[in-house]
């Protein structure tokens, strides 16, 4: 069987060798998509639940619409007066669009509170990777910006 050695190739690794040029170091590599992946995580985990807030209002505003039409619908054919059971509807959509904004306020506001913890999560995982390759910590990053 021939030898498998090329002197060609050889040389190279011996002349990289030489140079002691330093090779990535995989641990701290795997260190950084680790945390990365945490950030990331902990991301789409603050989503999710803001996703399942939105879900549960939703439902909650629906349960309250439906007990408003079937309590203003009681109420007008209760009293036998057309003039009741003429308004009904209009007080049903008043009911409802009352219902509707309220709803939509505080579903806006779960919306933008889940997106603002999400995005500081990956912000606080951008400055702490920022702070790791050039090994300075956030303290010494504010004395030197603020001196």
């Amino acid at each position: 069987m021939a030898d498998e050695s090329n002197p060609f190739l050889d040389m190279f690794t011996r002349f990289g060798q030489d140079l002691k040029i330093p090779g990535p170091d995989i641990t701290a590599m795997m260190d950084i998509h680790r945390k990365n992946l945490a950030a990331l995580q902990s991301a789409t985990q603050i989503g999710t639940s803001s996703a399942q807030a939105i879900m549960e209002k939703q439902r909650d505003a629906l349960e309250t619409t439906l007990a408003d039409i079937a309590d203003t619908v009681k109420e007008a054919s209760g009293t036998g007066d057309a003039g009741s059971m003429a308004l009904a509807p209009v007080e049903v959509a008043k009911r409802s669009f009352d219902a509707t904004l309220k709803n939509a306020s505080e579903i806006s506001g779960i919306v933008q509170k889940g997106n603002l913890d999400a995005f500081k999560v990956l912000k606080d995982r951008v400055i702490e990777s920022v702070h790791e390759m050039t090994g300075t910590t956030p303290d010494q990053a504010a004395n030197k910006n603020s001196g």
